[in-house]
């Protein structure tokens, strides 16, 4: 975690140059504002890995699954793909851990907010391909597509860890949604809104739905990830060849436990309580 640690203080100068313009903050079409914002343009000319430098991490490192397939995080998965981020599952050999991508936000202090992607999910069967909040497996907010799933290309699943009651699927904390017309292999916008009350999700703005149960209340990350571990249940695969998400960019507009609500009306007075910046 050294190298998080080193680029914290790159990343604050970052985000203070970065929002002059919007010193009052972010109003979204609910009407919520947000102090603070984290964009990551990976179509920019400099290249989409360019795009990770100073706010984002590269996983690299191996997650035991139990009786399943080791998950191993290498950066050699997180790429320049198509104009874009690609994140993938390596094609298995049939044998060791299963090489996936991850990347996830150095700041953990992330506390509510509007979390926007626009993606393309991987189409080769067994991977999961995740965009969530995460700081504990009791506080985390996910979309998941699931690459073996039969209609792969329209179904999204939304969670609220635990997403299990008494060894069952909690139906009060998980929605398996299937989004008529749809098609996720071409690119469209993949967001969580993060409220006190409840997650909300949704799909090219529309929303496709809200939970309630465990919505978290810690700050955290955002992480974005592709995986497999083999489980016959829930990944399937591991995949025969690489599976792709490509990522054209997200945008992260929140609220942080680092900069408090005075703190943030002053530095809006001082700019002279400009107008809010939509989003």
């Amino acid at each position: 975690m050294l190298g998080l640690i080193a680029t914290l203080a790159l990343f604050t100068l970052h985000v203070q140059t970065g929002r002059a313009a919007c010193e009052c903050g972010y109003i979204d079409s609910q009407g919520h504002v947000w102090r603070e914002a984290l964009i990551a343009n990976f179509t920019q000319p400099a290249g989409a890995l360019a795009a990770l430098q100073n706010d984002w991490y590269i996983s690299n490192w191996d997650i035991p699954q139990g009786s399943n397939k080791v998950i191993r995080y290498t950066p050699n998965n997180v790429f320049q793909h198509n104009d874009a981020l690609g994140i993938k599952v390596s094609g298995y050999s049939g044998s060791g851990p299963v090489s996936s991508g991850e990347v996830y936000t150095l700041r953990s202090d992330i506390q509510y907010g509007t979390f926007r992607m626009r993606a393309a999910v991987p189409s080769v069967p067994g991977v999961v391909f995740g965009f969530f909040t995460y700081i504990s497996g009791t506080q985390e907010q996910d979309i998941e597509f699931l690459s073996s799933d039969t209609d792969y290309y329209q179904t999204v699943h939304y969670t609220n860890q635990p997403g299990l009651l008494n060894g069952d699927v909690d139906p009060d904390a998980t929605k398996d949604v299937v989004v008529p017309g749809a098609d996720f292999t071409a690119f469209g916008e993949h967001r969580i809104d993060w409220l006190p009350t409840a997650s909300k999700y949704f799909y090219n703005q529309a929303q496709t739905a809200s939970i309630t149960k465990n919505v978290p209340t810690t700050s955290s990350r955002i992480i974005l990830n592709v995986w497999s571990n083999g489980d016959s249940l829930f990944s399937k695969g591991p995949p025969t060849a690489d599976s792709i998400a490509t990522v054209q960019w997200v945008q992260l507009y929140f609220n942080s436990t680092s900069l408090a609500q005075p703190a943030f009306q002053t530095a809006c007075a001082n700019a002279g309580n400009i107008p809010k910046c939509i989003i």
